[in-house]
């Protein structure tokens, strides 16, 4: 069928339901062909009652998830039953981007535009969050502000107008797409949005965490400014948080040789973010795939479930589609399953009587400037505002915004390496060493995805059994157990009297240093888990709360420096006691009394996180600990 008769079908007062898209290539080369899809939409109440894809060649089903599925997964969330939809793809049309353009240009009406709180709203709502306790034990969140217009006479050819605006104004999106949903009361998403989330490609799972915001001058970036935002330690601690909350979730997709790579520079038509890329070998489904990682901690933050918490607290409306995710799933042409998925941001959100959304937002952490992240939130706002409302826009090619002057000599590609040497050698190298010791029993606090610390544990160590605190089997299995045992981290105050959690906690870990013996292996802990080890072996160690801002710190730990990421709101401080006890070595911090880690033959530990991209010599500690 030709191009022509293809948007025929799209220009009429009720088309069938579809979906246009332009995405980047797998192989990285840039954006490929603006595809058209036509087919059923259905309403679903999960992924498994989306039905089988077909093994035909090519995307089976295009999936669109609310950010209300979040409470697939146990996590709060505002229900404001926005609908999970599937497109049963029945048509697939490869079409030219001139095919757009013999039919663009027309004019439409903008009513009402503005957001829905004023900056002065904003601010507080950022201020109050950076101030919190959660915020500095390391909690970054992702808040969200909405910007709303009217679209008077909206119909589904405005729609394919936006899209085509977009593809000449707004360039260096992961995907840029319209998805119609059809029926009597449609709902239109047209957006660009510049994260992609997880991906199946050639037997590997791929993720692309993304963070950190730099707002483009009109004159262009300078190389002064672009070396100050990839320098600045704030910008540099979100991005790692993210990629650390998406390990998490990769490492429960595959299987060893997990590698990070980046970061790198995603470059939009008014922003540039930095992202990386993290992958490893897949060894669940497109679609387990796909359940499983909902949803990008660029929309939400982390640590991940504490962050749904925030949002939950702090915004007091539901997100719709926006930070959930749009999902193709097929095969190529050889038969294998095929996964792409990008976030729902940088989209406007438009009902059956035009009245349009536009959900923007800001990650807010410990060191947020009120003033600064209302302004990212106005600028990602404009970009995609000014790119929807300009009839003819200047077209920026058919990729991403040729590279700026300032990159091609080098400096920036010098800051951006410089960032990678930072991160830890054992995630960037993407390294399996073979496994020399034998089972280790990790200790789980109840509350953190441990998939990133259970693979380290079987890279530098032997194969991990994950076992819950409260489980009613727990006592018994730690009896039996004679290797290493590793009490994880998690949220909370490890002397709080009033938590059930952590009298439970405490408990084990005095069990764990009364019993354990050098010959039945090592008791060791990490954040949450050394603290409540401290607690039981070491006389005299209270809880205090953290000293200084931000994730990572430069730290010397018995004679080695290096830099740690530190997560927990609390520390524990060893009051006067000497630097042993016993015959556990104490490693305090520049204070003399904030306790970093502690080596003993029976129990020992970290206050640190070694599994964080941002610890630079995670692996060499954990070997450490559990030898």
């Amino acid at each position: 069928m030709s191009g022509v008769r293809v948007l025929e079908r799209l220009y009429g007062a009720a088309p069938p339901p579809f979906a246009l898209l332009r995405r980047d290539r797998a192989d990285g080369r840039g954006p490929g062909p603006v595809e058209v899809l036509f087919g059923e939409m259905d309403t679903v109440g999960s992924l498994e009652e989306a039905g089988p894809v077909g093994t035909s060649p090519g995307p089976g089903m295009l999936v669109l998830l609310p950010f209300r599925q979040m409470a697939v997964h146990g996590l709060p969330c505002h229900d404001d039953h926005t609908p999970l939809r599937v497109l049963r793809i029945s048509e697939r049309h490869v079409l030219p981007e001139a095919a757009l353009d013999a039919h663009g240009g027309g004019q439409i009406r903008w009513q009402d535009v503005g957001f829905t709180t004023d900056d002065a709203h904003y601010e507080a709502l950022v201020g109050e969050f950076a101030a919190s306790d959660a915020a500095r034990g390391g909690l970054n969140v992702l808040l969200r502000r909405d910007c709303t217009a009217v679209l008077p006479g909206f119909r589904p050819a405005v729609a394919v107008e936006l899209f085509r605006r977009l593809l000449a104004g707004e360039a260096g999106a992961y995907w840029t797409f319209l998805v119609h949903t059809g029926g009597e009361r449609p709902t239109t998403l047209v957006g660009a949005t510049p994260q992609g989330h997880v991906a199946v490609e050639d037997h590997r799972v791929v993720m692309n965490p993304l963070c950190g915001t730099y707002r483009r001058p009109p004159y262009g970036p300078r190389t002064g400014e672009l070396l100050s935002f990839l320098a600045d330690g704030k910008e540099g601690e979100e991005l790692a948080a993210t990629v650390d909350a998406e390990l998490a979730v990769l490492c429960g997709l595959a299987g060893p040789g997990v590698r990070v790579e980046g970061p790198f520079l995603r470059r939009m038509a008014h922003l540039l973010h930095t992202q990386c890329r993290i992958s490893g070998p897949a060894v669940a489904s497109a679609r387990e795939t796909l359940a499983r990682a909902m949803f990008a901690s660029t929309a939400v933050g982390s640590p991940y479930a504490e962050a749904c918490r925030a949002i939950h607290h702090y915004e007091t409306t539901g997100r719709g589609y926006y930070g959930g995710l749009l999902a193709l799933i097929g095969h190529d042409d050889r038969g294998r399953e095929e996964l792409d998925s990008a976030a729902v941001i940088r989209t406007l959100d438009i009902d059956h009587l035009g009245r349009a959304r536009l959900s923007v937002g800001a990650t807010v952490g410990s060191r947020s400037s009120p003033e600064s992240e209302a302004a990212e939130t106005r600028t990602k706002a404009r970009a995609l505002l000014t790119a929807l409302t300009t009839a003819s826009p200047a077209r920026c090619g058919p990729g991403a915004p040729a590279a700026d002057p300032e990159d091609a000599r080098g400096p920036v590609r010098d800051a951006l390496a410089r960032r990678h040497a930072t991160l830890s050698s054992f995630w960037t190298s993407g390294g399996a060493p073979a496994p020399r010791g034998g089972r280790v029993l990790v200790l789980s606090t109840g509350s953190e995805d441990l998939a990133s610390l259970v693979h380290m544990v079987a890279s530098v160590h032997g194969p991990a059994k994950v076992v819950r605190y409260d489980d009613p089997d727990a006592g018994a299995t730690l009896s039996r157990h004679r290797g290493p045992v590793l009490l994880a981290s998690g949220p909370g105050r490890p002397d709080d009297p009033d938590d059930p959690r952590m009298a439970a906690l405490r408990e084990v870990s005095a069990s764990l240093v009364r019993g354990r013996r050098p010959g039945g292996g090592p008791v060791a802990g990490v954040g949450l888990g050394f603290q409540l080890l401290a607690l039981a072996a070491v006389p005299g160690t209270r809880v205090t709360a953290r000293t200084g801002t931000g994730l990572g710190r430069d730290v010397e730990v018995f004679g080695r420096r290096f830099t740690a990421a530190f997560r927990n709101t609390y520390a524990v401080a060893s009051g006067a006691a000497p630097e042993r006890h016993g015959t556990s070595a104490l490693c305090l911090g520049p204070d003399g009394r904030e306790l970093i880690a502690m080596r003993g033959a029976a129990v020992r530990g970290v206050q640190f996180r070694p599994e964080s991209v941002m610890t630079s010599c995670g692996a060499d500690v954990l070997r450490s600990l559990l030898s």
